[in-house]
């Protein structure tokens, strides 16, 4: 299991204003959320972005909202848990 760090964006490419949003989002519509890596390591064409429908098996994500290069005011933990299902914590 690894940790990936990331920010969250709507199908519109807007930032996701809360941990509320975010988890209704998911739950309404997974594949409308992207996670974009923001660690300056391992950045290849391969891990660009996340699609919420496609979360990695076994891996979290580490999710600083609203925006996390700017504005860090809520944090989640995304993940498949063991019955398959979206997590956020």
């Amino acid at each position: 299991m690894s940790f990936i760090n990331v920010g969250a964006s709507d199908a519109q490419g807007k930032r996701i204003p809360t941990k509320a949003a975010l988890k209704r989002a998911l739950k309404e519509d997974s594949a409308s959320v992207t996670f974009d890596r923001t660690s300056a390591i391992n950045l290849g064409p391969s891990n660009a972005t996340i699609k919420g429908d496609k979360l990695p098996e076994g891996d979290k994500l580490t999710v600083v909202g609203p925006d996390p290069y700017s504005n860090r005011r809520w944090y989640a933990t995304v993940y498949l848990n063991s019955h398959g299902n979206i997590s956020v914590n």
